[in-house]
């Protein structure tokens, strides 16, 4: 099993099949097409068992009761955002990339249509840690009159934020819920992006 600790082995040294397997075989990194054979392959992981899943790039380690998500190597990955609170359609740009339990993601969205509704809300990539602190910020605005005021994000649940504008109504500058006319009059052509930082659950 992994977690054998480390043999220092001599000349003429004949290894058993239980050594073999501890050793040599469960201490390495093992290669899979996906998590699927992996889980064929190892229907009982031992804690401290690494592999790679080459369909995601990505290196796991097993913890003692799942497979925890190590690096991910390569390009970053795709996600289909779901806007919620609002009613809009339009094209969604993007990306993020998992590295440890850190989660870095950025998405570009151009409406093609006009906006209804009250609360921005915007989904997650992966699940995020519970009473977590997601940080992030970006901007929103009609491209064609390059005109774009600031947003800032806000944790609503582990598996969506919410986009807030300034509002500078008051002594001191506060967050507002976005609305259909703040910061700007949502409408098609009008644009909103963000990148954030937060611990994966």
């Amino acid at each position: 099993m992994a977690g054998a600790g480390r043999k220092v082995f001599t000349a003429g040294d004949v290894l058993t099949a239980s050594q073999v397997q501890d050793y040599l075989q469960d201490q390495s990194v093992m290669v899979f097409a996906g998590t699927a054979a992996r889980s064929s392959a190892i229907s009982s992981p031992s804690e401290g068992m690494v592999a790679i899943t080459t369909d995601t790039d990505e290196l796991q380690y097993y913890n003692g009761s799942a497979w925890t998500a190590g690096l991910s190597f390569g390009a970053w990955k795709t996600w289909a955002p779901t806007i919620s609170g609002f009613t809009a359609t339009g094209t969604h740009t993007a990306k993020y990339i998992q590295i440890g339990k850190t989660v870095i993601a950025t998405t570009y969205f151009v409406s093609s249509s006009a906006w209804t509704g009250s609360v921005l809300t915007v989904s997650l990539p992966v699940t995020a840690a519970s009473g977590g602190n997601i940080n992030g910020s970006g901007y929103c605005g009609v491209t064609s009159s390059a005109s774009f005021s600031p947003l800032s994000v806000i944790t609503t649940s582990t598996s969506a934020i919410n986009l807030t504008a300034n509002n500078a109504a008051g002594t001191y500058l506060t967050l507002a819920s976005v609305t259909t006319t703040a910061p700007i009059a949502w409408a098609s052509g009008s644009v909103f992006s963000f990148t954030v930082i937060y611990e994966a659950a």
